[in-house]
């Protein structure tokens, strides 16, 4: 049987640049696996390690391309490119790429740190105990989940501008002309998960207004019965009302309550029924009410809030006109 005669070159050019495995040269010339080897060994050409047989990988600045910036997990990666996991994670490692946990790798959006404001954090505080449902997706996930619901589409607007520059927002609506929304925050949102007033809010008059206009665009109720200007705030916690009624007094503006109501029967303006234990807090006199209005201008953001702001102002204002400041 004669020598099987392969240059060199053509050896090299299979092996090394076409990357060939030694089964598929073997193939190709019609010979057994061992011949290949052997002329590797002579040719002196150095043999690949086992990770690169197979595998048709992307360079290193692809990889970080695909697995850090763009998020691909390593599923979509094998899809999009046709090798198998296994060689995704083994070349990750290779190339020193720290691979992502399991919290990590559910973050497929975008998502921007809180700012830290205070201001805006003291507002987000104060609509998130009114009418934010806030979680963990699991104990040690990364996604801080905010969500709600409302037949009201101002109010919808309103969340989904509180938080579209910082995660991915979902909108639907129900059969019953309801509109639920959910966002995906990272976890500098954590404050959001505690259900208590923090006590920086109330040291300082900014911060608490700010809190105060939150829960009022959540929470809060502006409007004229019989002919009157009033402020009524609800809730199914009692301290926060607590909290916010003493404030208002200590800043002279009179606010009377909580008080115990019995709502059962009623529902929400945002559309859904009461439940257990409701209170209330009011703020009625004029004085009052224009110092309020006031003060909580610059803080307020539902646009119907506002309307009725200033409804309430107007109507307060003509009251002066026909019966004089007092009351």
């Amino acid at each position: 049987m004669s020598k099987l005669n392969i240059p060199e070159s053509t050896l090299k050019d299979l092996y090394e640049n076409k990357k060939f495995t030694t089964y598929q040269i073997a193939s190709k010339f019609n010979c057994c696996q061992a011949t290949i080897w052997k002329r590797l060994i002579e040719y002196g050409i150095t043999r690949r390690k086992t990770c690169e047989l197979y595998s048709n990988v992307p360079s290193k600045e692809e990889l970080i391309k695909l697995y850090n910036q763009q998020k691909l997990s390593t599923w979509k990666i094998e899809k999009k490119y046709g090798y198998s996991r296994s060689t995704i994670h083994r070349k990750l490692k290779e190339f020193g790429i720290i691979t992502r946990d399991r919290a990590e790798s559910h973050i497929i959006y975008p998502r921007k740190d809180f700012s830290d404001n205070l201001i805006e954090k003291a507002y987000l505080i104060g609509f998130r105990l009114g009418d934010l449902g806030v979680r963990k997706i699991y104990p040690k996930s990364k996604t801080i989940c905010v969500a709600s619901g409302s037949t009201i589409k101002e109010q919808i607007d309103l969340i989904k501008s509180l938080f579209e520059d910082y995660g991915k927002i979902w909108i639907k609506k129900t059969k019953d002309n309801k509109i639920n929304i959910q966002v995906a925050l990272n976890e500098s949102f954590d404050f959001l998960l505690s259900k208590e007033v923090p006590n920086w809010i109330n040291k300082n008059k900014k911060h608490f207004l700010s809190f105060l206009a939150g829960f009022i665009d959540a929470e809060g109720n502006i409007g004229i019965y019989n002919y009157q200007a009033k402020l009524q705030i609800g809730n199914y916690n009692k301290n926060i009302l607590d909290i916010i009624s003493k404030k208002l007094n200590q800043l002279g503006i009179v606010c009377k309550g909580p008080y115990k109501t019995n709502m059962t029967k009623y529902k929400h303006y945002a559309g859904y029924p009461y439940n257990n234990d409701y209170f209330q807090i009011c703020v009625n006199r004029k004085s009052s009410l224009l110092m309020l209005f006031e003060i909580i201008k610059p803080y307020i953001k539902h646009k119907n809030k506002i309307e009725a702001l200033k409804k309430a102002e107007n109507n307060i204002i003509e009251r002066n006109k026909l019966y004089g400041m007092k009351k």
